[in-house]
C-alpha cells in the first residue's frame, strides 16, 4: 500500500492512511499490508495550515508506487496544480490494475489525470463546487462520505478518510476486523458511504441525544425493532426523531438500523460457527429470513456464503463472545 506524498500534502491524510493500515496489521498479528509512504527522493514539504509546515521523508520512490496493490492519494492544496510526477504515477498504477483512494482533497488529484470523468467522486464539502467547476466530467457528489465508481475510491473531509479506510479493511478481511480497529482508535460508529459529509448541528435543536441513542442501540441490537424504542430512548416523538435522524446521519433510523444488525451479523458469521438463525436472533432480525434479505440487500451477498468467504474456515483464530 503506497501513500503518495509530494510538496504540499496534507499531514493528516498520510498519517492517518499509515496509521489505519498499519493497526490492522497489528490486529490480525500477521502483515495483510505492506505500508510505506513513496515520493521524490528528498524530503517533502508538507501543508497542514497558513504558515504552518515540516518536512518528511519518502521512504520509498514514486516507481515503487506504481506497483503497488493500493494508492492513496491524500490532500493537496485545492489551488495547486498536482505535479506532472505524481499525475503520471497514478495514471500507471491505474493501469496496472492498483485500487487507487483519494483522500479528502486528494481528488483533485486524481480528477486532474482524467480517470474521474464521466465517474461519481466526492471531495471535502467545502470543497466541491470548486472540483466540479474545474473538472465539469466528473460527477461530484459533495453530500457522501465516500464513493466508490470504476474502481475508484473518493473520501470526503476529515474523518471521512477514516470511514473510508475502515471500509476498504472490511471490504479485504471483513467486518470483525474493521470493528476491532474502529474501537481500538476510539473513532466514531462506522458511517457507510452513503450517509452525510456533515452534520448540521444548527438544525437539531438537542443533536447530542442522537449520538447516544446509536451508541445504546449498537449495544442491545438483539432487543430493538421499531423507531418508537428508539425515539423514546432519545426523548422525542417518533416524528421528531425520525426527522433529526436524518439532519444528523443522513439516513433514515430504520435503514441504519438494518445496517446495524447486518454488521453485528458479519461479526457473529466470522466470529463464530452459530447456525444462520441463531445469528439472526442475536443480530435482531427476529427471523432467517428477514435476516437473509436485509443481509443480501446490504451486503450483496448470502450470509451463507459471507461466512465462507471471511469465516472461521479460513484459517482465523476465534475470538470470543460475550453474546447469548
Amino acid at each position: 500500500m503506497a501513500v503518495l506524498a509530494h510538496d504540499g500534502v496534507g499531514i493528516f491524510e498520510v498519517a492517518l492512511a499509515v496509521q489505519v493500515f498499519a493497526a490492522a496489521n497489528d490486529h490480525a498479528r500477521t502483515a495483510l499490508y505492506e505500508v510505506a509512504v513513496a515520493g521524490p527522493e528528498r524530503t517533502v514539504v508538507t501543508r497542514t495550515g497558513y504558515a504552518t509546515s515540516f518536512g518528511v521523508l519518502p521512504d520509498r520512490a514514486l516507481e515503487w508506487a506504481e506497483s503497488a496493490h493500493t494508492l492513496v492519494v491524500p490532500a493537496y492544496p485545492e489551488y495547486l496544480s498536482p505535479p506532472a510526477a505524481l499525475l503520471e504515477t497514478v495514471r500507471r498504477a491505474h493501469a496496472g490494475g492498483t485500487r487507487v483512494v483519494a483522500l479528502c482533497l486528494g481528488t483533485f488529484a486524481v480528477a486532474a489525470t482524467g480517470l474521474l470523468d464521466g465517474l461519481e467522486a466526492t471531495t471535502h464539502w467545502h470543497w466541491a463546487d470548486e472540483l466540479a467547476t474545474r473538472h465539469p466530467m466528473v460527477r461530484v457528489s459533495p453530500e457522501r462520505l465516500f464513493v466508490e465508481d470504476g474502481g475508484l475510491f473518493s473520501s470526503g473531509g476529515g474523518t471521512a478518510a477514516l470511514d473510508l479506510a475502515l471500509h476498504l479493511i472490511e471490504r479485504d478481511h471483513g467486518s470483525a476486523l474493521a470493528a476491532e480497529i474502529s474501537r481500538f482508535m476510539v473513532a466514531p460508529l462506522r458511517r457507510d458511504g452513503d450517509q452525510s459529509q456533515y452534520a448540521r448541528f444548527n438544525v437539531p435543536g438537542r443533536p447530542r441525544p442522537i449520538q447516544d441513542t446509536l451508541r445504546w442501540a449498537e449495544e442491545r441490537l438483539d432487543g430493538i425493532s421499531t423507531i418508537a424504542e428508539l425515539a423514546e430512548h432519545a426523548c422525542m416523538s417518533p416524528r421528531t426523531f425520525s426527522r433529526r435522524f436524518r439532519e444528523v446521519v443522513g439516513i433514515p433510523p430504520m435503514e441504519w438500523l438494518q445496517r446495524a444488525k447486518v454488521r453485528r451479523a458479519q461479526e457473529l458469521l466470522q466470529r463464530t460457527t452459530w447456525t444462520i438463525g441463531r445469528v439472526a436472533d442475536a443480530s435482531g432480525f427476529g427471523s432467517e429470513a428477514a435476516m437473509r434479505y436485509h443481509f443480501a440487500r446490504i451486503a450483496a451477498m448470502p450470509p451463507g456464503h459471507y461466512r465462507r468467504v471471511f469465516g472461521l474456515a479460513r484459517g482465523r483464530r476465534p475470538r470470543p463472545t460475550t453474546m447469548a
